[in-house]
């Protein structure tokens, strides 16, 4: 019998030393354990706090939903788990966290609800733990805040400062990808290369920042008439790429025809002056025979040159047997 009791007593100095919160309630929700943990955190020793009703020491508790829970676990006599992410604290106890900020003002906590009888009268009780969780959910917030740091960076890295565009080192690597690809696997795609004709004319007579509102207006009016699987760069100054996946060389001559008349229209509003300008363009097919992407680039530049040659604001189609002129409607 005091081997028992001696047992007992080590089981009960565990419990009250693990680094858990760790509380039962009987039926009337009245505390009769509460360990060194849940004294710890909350500023209450156990001796001041026994006999007493929870929810009258804890105001701040949810008490409908927690008089439901306790209620459903003595009847169901099954545990119930609350975790942070539902219910990001029970009992309101300040961290000491080692990882500092993020703004985590109390300490997260999972819970778990977990019926206990009483072998001698039957009654349930219910035994609430504490595990805290603050550690965990900061990491997660600090990882989070890198992922989005990273993420930042990239667009800082990808992305044209101006036009907010993919830049030149980005639409290459595309093309790069799409390139390889269609090599391995035979696919189709076009590149569509074009630059704004007599840029430096707006600049010369608007002014730079107007030059930049021009770059900006062609930028949002392409992103607009692109389908969602086509990828435009700003190549540099007032030159653009665009790669067109699975596009043949007719359907990307429609395509920057469409673009060049969209842009002829176009009218960008620079303080009281209205600014217009038109595009020339130059297109390109993949073919096997040629060696890489950046005989493709240089191709589709060949064939813008060509349709500046020709009196710009014209599609100039690069083939085999050189670059055919498309001429301007009307």
């Amino acid at each position: 019998m005091n081997k028992m009791i001696d047992n007992l007593d080590m089981l009960y100095d565990i419990i009250d030393h693990v680094n858990i919160g760790m509380t039962v309630l009987d039926k009337d929700n009245r505390v009769v354990f509460w360990n060194k943990f849940m004294a710890k955190h909350s500023g209450i020793h156990s001796s001041d706090l026994l006999g007493k009703n929870l929810f009258d020491v804890f105001t701040y508790l949810p008490k409908q939903w927690m008089e439901l829970k306790l209620k459903s676990v003595r009847l169901i006599k099954n545990y119930s788990f609350v975790s942070w992410t539902q219910k990001p604290y029970l009992f309101r106890f300040s961290h000491s966290s080692m990882i500092k900020g993020n703004g985590v003002d109390f300490m997260h906590q999972d819970c778990t609800f977990i019926p206990v009888s009483d072998p001698l009268t039957g009654d349930i009780y219910v035994c609430i733990t504490i595990h805290n969780m603050t550690d965990v959910v900061i990491s997660q917030m600090k990882l989070s805040e890198i992922s989005d740091i990273n993420k930042t960076l990239e667009q800082i890295t990808n992305h044209d400062n101006l036009t907010s565009l993919y830049n030149k080192m980005y639409i290459e690597t595309q093309i790069q990808q799409e390139f390889n690809k269609a090599k391995r696997y035979g696919n189709i795609f076009s590149v569509l290369f074009f630059d704004i004709d007599d840029f430096k004319g707006v600049n010369d007579q608007y002014g730079h920042l107007a030059g930049d509102e021009v770059l900006k207006k062609i930028a949002e009016t392409m992103k607009k008439h692109l389908r969602q699987s086509d990828i435009i760069g700003r190549y540099g100054g007032e030159e653009f790429l665009i790669l067109l996946p699975e596009t043949n060389l007719k359907s990307a001559s429609m395509m920057a025809q469409r673009l060049r008349a969209t842009i002829e229209s176009m009218t960008t509003q620079y303080k009281d002056k209205e600014i217009k300008v038109t595009i020339s363009l130059g297109v390109v097919q993949f073919r096997p025979d040629i060696k890489n992407a950046s005989q493709m680039i240089h191709e589709a530049d060949l064939a813008l040159y060509h349709s500046k040659k020709n009196g710009r604001n014209r599609v100039t189609l690069y083939k085999i047997t050189g670059c055919a002129a498309m001429k301007t409607p009307g």
